[in-house]
């Protein structure tokens, strides 16, 4: 079975759970997943949720939807903090406007 498969079947058997425990439409599962991005956490923690029972998923699932902060954390590649993007210093859009370049080799 491929990844993308295996994350597939494990959404929708998530769905159906969520909804057959909380007594919701898969309309309004779908909602509620899209609202708090459970299928995209789902895929970044796809290698850690196959290998856990699926009632930890649905515990991981609840968790994610029952938080109050609902915004995925982007890694940006760089440790440097940084208040404002400019991407006319961008180095081919890779930087974030911080305009680093590598030193020079002598």
């Amino acid at each position: 079975m491929s990844m993308q498969s295996d994350i597939e079947m494990l959404s929708i058997q998530a769905m159906e759970t969520y909804a057959m425990r909380n007594h919701l439409t898969a309309k309004e599962v779908n909602e509620i997943f899209h609202k708090h991005q459970v299928f995209e956490k789902i895929i970044l923690q796809h290698e850690y949720l196959h290998q856990i029972s699926f009632d930890e998923v649905m515990e991981f699932i609840d968790k994610v939807i029952t938080k109050t902060v609902n915004e995925m954390i982007l890694f940006h590649g760089t440790v440097s903090d940084f208040d404002k993007i400019s991407l006319a210093m961008s180095h081919n859009r890779r930087d974030f406007g911080r305009g680093f370049y590598p030193a020079k080799r002598l």
